[in-house]
């Protein structure tokens, strides 16, 4: 038998938000790939003399993702005499930000989340 082929019955399954690059995959999947890139900025007065408001003007959003280095070969068999994946009940209250929430077989993940965040306020005098 091979893991490829089972099965997933699900019970019950709650997720109340789903947002930002975020999926729910019930059943088998081959690939996902996961990518959220975010820039918040919020002032009091604006600055638009720095070139701030471009994802291009910070250096972590134009990096590779992080990858694993292969470190050698994994010999992998699997048997089961029930060939199904059974899961009573799932209760997800969020799945975001370049997250997954899979019930089932999965292959290759990839994820990215990259977020960067401007907050400027200029002091009120009191007097």
């Amino acid at each position: 038998m091979s893991i490829e082929y089972r099965s997933t019955t699900l019970g019950w399954l709650f997720v109340n938000t789903v947002s930002s690059s975020g999926i729910v995959h019930l059943g088998d999947g081959k690939n996902n790939n996961l990518t959220s890139k975010a820039l918040a900025i919020q002032r009091a007065v604006p600055n638009n003399i720095e070139d701030e408001f471009r994802f291009a003007s910070y250096r972590i959003f134009g990096l590779p993702k992080l990858t694993l280095l292969p470190c050698g070969t994994v010999d992998f068999q699997s048997w089961s005499s029930f060939p199904s994946i059974r899961v009573g009940s799932v209760r997800a209250l969020g799945v975001s930000a370049s997250s997954l929430l899979q019930v089932g077989n999965g292959g290759p993940l990839q994820g990215v989340s990259r977020i960067k965040h401007i907050r400027n306020f200029n002091k009120l005098s009191s007097g």
